[in-house]
């Protein structure tokens, strides 16, 4: 491509014309130095010297111009990167703007949708109704609802008030109340102490009588008391000095001293104070009195042990519903269920004889049964008419199994080898044979069915190795490739979420049709997914999407004459940190397919090892570089991309679907790989579940201090209900009923094992226990075990005492 074509800049046209003048003018000027010119040429000057200074003064004049017009150049080339950056600073600062209003508008639409949702308390006030509260105030009928609402409020308010005086008037009468009994309280506890010391100043043969102890009850009580201890002194006194006079009396005739009893105040106070005393000996307890305290004590006991143990053992004891163990950790081993696939494969020969149809159905049997080296999937052949490819929801409905594959014997003359073709679109199987080829009565064998043999052999290799390798059998054939896809493809969920997401370095392109490239070239394989699982799609453009500041930067290589990004720097492709890539939508896992137009001055990019636009990145998604159609009338980016420009990545990203989501590579036919993958699905939830239950029942019995709530029992109880269910339905080869239950079975199972009020006894201890009952139970408990004690020893007392 000519210099001219690639530069059309009307301000380089001069720079270019000029280097072109002093290219000419120095090729001048080199061949009138060159030694070997012919001097005598017609184009030679006479006089080479100056010939050659002339042509040195105009090569300078040149180069003077081109030094200026190369300046201007520079300064226009700034110019333009600063008015570029310039400009590049206000769409950003418009973008930021931009986004602040969105941040703005959606505060301010959650802001709206707080007060609009706003619970205010006086929605809960009760208050009386309006016809009651108009008929009390007819003032307020002509109003409206707010005003009404508003006086309603201030009428509850002023009634709250009054109420709240009236009260606070009747707590003081309380508290007066309250003072009051107190006061009689503490008179009455008084009375005992005065009786007390009354009783204690008379004698025992000095008593009042029966009114001044009545007398005693009465106000004034005290002015009583205080007579009647005067009064028992008094007689107290008299009654000694009388007895001290008869025992003198009875000294002098004894002839004893009368000065033993000079001081008859002496002798009183001896007896009053050793009367005293044994007054105040505690008296002997009543039997009455042991027998009421024992009935308290045993009253007490009996409630605590036949009232308070059983609810607090009722109320504290852990709920473990009844789990079946044992049916849980055979699931778990392989006990219950040996996993079969047993492949129904029909075969329609209308042209052929039932004889001769009969027997190459056996000898194809017996030649599949010979290849076969898993026992665990093999293939079932049966005879059917021609045209009778019954549909797999028929046959369900009647209880038969699925139907894997039909095949059509079509006879064809001078065919010299058996040949076969597989249609893309169904599950039907052409094979062309000569009618030479059918075997004989008198051979166990022949190229037919040998051939039909090998095919379907070939046809389900893939699918008896992925079995194996999920079933751990040992079996080797493309384990490598197997266990490489697995690791690839995400794991298994009911609803998967597809983003679709566009990005671009600049401002082009901006929209694209993506809802008719979705409906044109991904609905028939997500409606052919739709047995397996459910699909919601989000789609999200994004300008202005640069690489990440850590990642390598796309290089030009000349060799392709593009911008090539290297196979080890993939990973680094995606800007996490920058790109609004949602990690997850819902509760499904999300598939991410991601777009990226490259910036003209960068296009075409691919990878440099193999010069690929796409690549998969493992259990996340896909990516594809589209690099538009350039040209100079038009150098950058199409601002919109159509339903035919984005088909090679619609077409790319459904492999790629195919590939996350686990879909055999082998045979051709869509719909035979789709049956593939549901018996792939079945047997790999089936063993999942399986796990799950022994992981629960190890789980269970290792914890005894976990509770087991009714829901997960039932969790359980479903989990092998359709565990049992989807095993029989493997066993009759009815694989889509079998996924449907196994599904279920693993979404119980996975709820079982993950329920939240399991766990939570296993983060309280026995240290807490105590912690928690012993400062309740300690203040309760000593009393009465002080008490059982001491009546325990009282009875072994009286025991040992008869």
């Amino acid at each position: 491509m000519a210099i001219n074509e690639i530069v059309t800049d009307p301000s380089l046209l001069p720079v270019l014309q000029t280097s072109a003048e002093t290219q000419e003018q120095c090729q001048k000027l080199l061949s009138l130095l060159n030694p070997t010119a012919d001097v005598s040429s017609p184009e030679s000057p006479e006089n080479p010297a100056l010939a050659v200074s002339r042509q040195q003064k105009q090569l300078f004049a040149v180069l003077a111009q081109l030094r200026g017009q190369n300046r201007d150049a520079i300064f226009g080339v700034r110019d333009t990167k600063q008015s570029t950056a310039e400009a590049r600073q206000e769409i950003d600062r418009l973008h930021l703007q931009l986004q602040n209003l969105y941040y703005e508008q959606r505060h301010l639409t959650g802001e709206i949708a707080a007060c609009e949702s706003y619970d205010h308390k006086y929605l809960s006030l009760p208050l009386i109704p309006v016809e009651e509260f108009l008929a009390l105030h007819p003032e307020h009928k002509e109003s409206n609802e707010h005003e009404i609402m508003i006086a309603r409020i201030n009428h509850e308010h002023a009634e709250r008030e009054k109420l709240e005086q009236a009260r606070q008037e009747l707590l003081k009468r309380k508290q007066a109340l309250i003072a009051e009994n107190k006061k009689r309280k503490d008179d009455l506890a008084s009375l005992d102490q005065d009786l007390e010391r009354f009783i204690d100043l008379c004698p025992f043969t000095v008593r009042p009588n029966i009114s001044e102890l009545t007398s005693a009850l009465n106000p004034d009580y005290h002015n009583n008391i205080a007579l009647g201890t005067t009064h028992c002194a008094n007689t107290s006194i008299l009654y000694t000095r009388s007895n001290n006079a008869v025992m003198t009396t009875k000294n002098e005739d004894l002839g004893s001293s009368p000065q033993t009893s000079s001081d008859p105040d002496n002798t009183a106070t001896t007896t009053m104070s050793s009367k005293t005393s044994a007054q105040r000996v505690p008296p002997p307890e009543k039997p009455e009195t042991t027998r009421t305290r024992f009935k308290v004590i045993a009253a007490f006991w009996a409630v605590i042990i036949f009232l308070g143990l059983p609810i607090w053992w009722k109320t504290t004891s852990i709920y473990r519903a009844h789990l079946p163990f044992q049916e849980m950790v055979d699931w778990a081993d392989g006990k219950s269920c040996r996993l079969v696939f047993p492949l129904e494969i029909q075969i329609a020969a209308p042209s052929m004889p039932d004889p001769e149809a009969q027997l190459l159905l056996r000898t194809t049997q017996h030649t599949l049964d010979d290849l076969n080296e898993f026992s665990a999937h093999h293939l079932r052949l049966k005879l059917t008419e021609d045209g009778d490819n019954t549909g797999d929801i028929k046959e369900e409905a009647h209880g038969k199994p699925d139907t894997a594959l039909t095949v059509r014997l079509v006879p064809q003359d001078n065919l010299p080898t058996p040949r076969s073709e597989l249609s893309p679109e169904t599950t039907q199987l052409d094979v062309f044979y000569s009618p030479n080829q059918s075997p004989v009565p008198s051979s166990s064998n022949s190229p037919l069915s040998t051939f039909i043999a090998g095919e379907l052999q070939r046809f389900f290799s893939e699918e008896k190795a992925t079995i194996a390798h999920i079933l751990s059998n040992g079996h080797t054939q493309l384990s490598e490739n197997i266990s490489r896809r697995l690791r690839r493809s995400l794991k298994y969920a009911d609803t998967y979420h597809l983003a679709f997401s566009l990005f671009t370095p600049g401002p082009a392109p901006s929209s694209w049709e993506i809802q008719e490239a979705i409906e044109g070239y991904l609905s028939p394989l997500l409606e052919a997914f739709s047995p397996i699982s459910n699909f919601t799609v989000d789609t999200q453009v994004q300008l202005y999407a640069t690489f990440s500041p850590t990642a390598p930067l796309p290089e030009f290589d000349e060799s392709q004459s593009a911008w090539t990004l290297k196979q080890e720097d993939l990973s680094a492709f995606v800007n996490a940190a920058e790109w609004p890539l949602s990690p997850s939508i819902g509760s499904g896992p999300t598939i991410n397919f991601l777009l990226y137009v490259p910036d003209p001055s960068q296009s075409p990019m691919v990878v440099k090892e193999n010069t690929a636009t796409s690549w998969i990145i493992p259990q996340w998604g896909g990516v594809f570089l589209l690099n538009p159609p350039l040209s100079n009338e038009n150098p950058s980016n199409p601002p919109h991309l159509s339903k035919d420009s984005l088909r090679p990545a619609f077409m790319t990203f459904s492999h790629q679907l195919l590939t996350l989501l686990g879909t055999p590579t082998t045979p051709t036919s869509l719909p035979l790989r789709l049956q593939t993958l549901i018996r792939i699905r079945a047997a790999t939830l089936l063993l999942s579940a399986s796990s799950t239950m022994g992981s629960l029942a190890r789980l269970t019995e290792s914890l005894p201090s976990i509770p087991i709530p009714a829901t997960v029992a039932a969790s359980v109880s479903t989990t092998l209900s359709h565990l049992s269910a989807a095993c029989t339905h493997l066993r009759e080869g009815r694989f889509s009923a079998a996924l449907d239950n196994a599904r279920v079975a693993e979404t119980e199972a996975e709820r079982s094992f993950f329920e939240k009020s399991m766990v939570g006894q296993v983060y309280f201890p026995d240290e807490h226990k105590v912690a928690v009952y012993l400062p309740l139970l300690g203040p309760i408990g000593v009393p009465l075990v002080v008490g059982l004690l001491k009546e325990v020893k009282r009875i072994v007392k009286g025991l040992k005492g008869r």
